[in-house]
């Protein structure tokens, strides 16, 4: 046999076609990589659309307070070229309410910016509690004078834009008017606050205020008292609870939910009278509240989806070319790259649909087109509308398997493995007969073999 035959019988193998088939797999990820970029520039767009929304209507809010700031005074003797001088050093100290209790009402609307919508809400909040007199002493040794008449009541509120009624509060029985602005320095210090008489904070108070606040994505609070009772109802089915404290109570339905915390001053793990820094790490660090979460996260499926995307495509170009060899109807390697890329196509289609309709709608609008698609192509292919509806079949049962794994997110390894098992399974045993090489043994070869009467 000639060189020429060799290599022309070696291309006509099932080995060699086994081989193009990998290579076109392996090719087919270029254009997915492309399909994964316009699916996070897609994602960017919409995101691009909630910030837009967030920062005209309010961004997500956090309320911390209130809180009773004291400025005090700290005397030192320094060592100058002319002498000695004593300097005076300012400062704050911050006193915590004994009681504090918060309740919200949430009431959500969507907006809409081109095909993107957001969730927003506005609040209703009642904060009341009591201050008890300030136990000074605590602080006494690392100042030298409070100044109580400069003393304020200051409320912190992340992004004021979303106060809509001009607040008040009730100290002690008297109503006064917030002012704007904490008068406290740093960044996260926007608020509110109200000037409080040295006589009223040496005595204790109680205090109740409401406010009317505008906002997005969530809405956060800060245990700010000894003991802080928050309550908070809404008409959002899809609260997602977060920070550093789990509601005790929840109840979840298709109409809203509501949630109360409990949070004792040893669970805070700070005493009630505290620097200004201590007070910025208490925001910062243990706020809790609720994430208006939206269960509609298509581009992220989507992204998931994409990562499985080149495992599928290999199991639909197996199932075609296990079909092949056992028909031995010839399917060209362009009739495979066709098919490869229509299955890439299906992940364009299933983020252009979802946008609109949904991710479900859309996964199944998109698998359908694309299962019939592929089914009816090979179905003509290879003559045959049985290996048509074959090859349909095993695409139907890839889809199925994929949301499935797209919704088992805790048991999609599991799952896919399991799969993963079973189909290379199922290739070794529909190919166990198969001649790689393309040569089945020849009359000649046989009798050659064959044993003779003596043996």
């Amino acid at each position: 046999m000639s060189f020429v035959d060799a290599a022309r019988d070696t291309m006509r193998s099932p080995a060699f076609k086994f081989l193009i088939v990998l290579a076109l797999i392996l090719a087919l990820t270029i254009p997915l990589l492309f399909v994964y970029a316009l699916v996070w520039e897609r994602e960017q767009f919409a995101k691009k659309a909630a910030t837009g929304i967030s920062q005209t209507w309010a961004n997500r809010q956090t309320v911390s307070g209130p809180y009773l700031i004291v400025p005090t005074e700290t005397s030192r003797q320094v060592t100058t070229k002319s002498g000695s001088e004593t300097r005076i050093t300012r400062g704050r100290v911050a006193f915590l309410p004994e009681v504090l209790k918060v309740t919200g009402d949430i009431q959500t609307e969507i907006r809409s910016r081109g095909i993107f919508d957001v969730p927003v809400y506005r609040s209703q909040v009642g904060i009341s509690g009591r201050f008890l007199p300030p136990d000074w002493q605590r602080v006494a040794a690392n100042v030298d004078r409070l100044l109580w008449a400069e003393a304020e009541l200051v409320v912190l509120i992340s992004d004021v834009r979303g106060i809509k009624s001009t607040a008040s509060i009730s100290i002690g029985g008297s109503d006064r008017k917030f002012r704007a602005g904490s008068g406290l320095s740093g960044g996260g210090t926007a608020g509110i606050h109200v000037p409080v008489s040295e006589a009223t904070v040496k005595a204790g108070f109680p205090f109740a205020f409401d406010l009317a606040l505008n906002g997005s994505k969530g809405l956060s609070f800060v245990p700010a008292g000894g003991e802080t009772d928050v309550k908070i109802k809404s008409n959002w089915p899809h609260p997602s609870f977060g920070g550093q404290f789990l509601p005790d109570a929840r109840d979840i339905a298709d109409t809203g939910f509501s949630a109360n915390w409990k949070i004792p001053r040893l669970a805070r793990g700070q005493g009630q009278e505290l620097a200004l820094n201590s007070l910025s790490q208490l925001r910062q660090f243990q706020s809790f509240g609720v994430e208006l979460f939206q269960p509609v996260r298509f581009y992220s499926l989507a992204q998931r989806a994409l990562k499985y995307a080149l495992g599928f495509i290999a199991i639909a170009f197996l199932a075609v070319f296990v079909i092949e060899i056992q028909s031995r109807q010839r399917v060209h390697w362009i009739q495979y790259l066709f098919a490869g890329l229509a299955l890439i196509i299906f992940y364009v289609l299933l983020v252009g649909t979802a946008e609109h309709i949904g991710f479900d709608a859309g996964y199944g609008l998109a698998a359908f087109a694309t299962t019939t698609l592929i089914g009816t192509y090979f179905g003509t292919v290879t003559r045959s509308a049985r290996r048509g509806a074959i090859v349909f079949g095993v695409l139907a049962l890839i889809y199925g398997l994929l949301f499935l794994l797209l919704r088992l997110e805790d048991y999609a390894l599991l799952v896919g493995s399991i799969a993963a098992f079973s189909l290379i399974a199922i290739v070794m045993f529909a190919t166990r007969n198969v001649d790689w090489s393309g040569k089945a043994p020849g009359p000649d070869a046989a009798s050659a073999h064959r044993p003779s009467p003596a043996e």
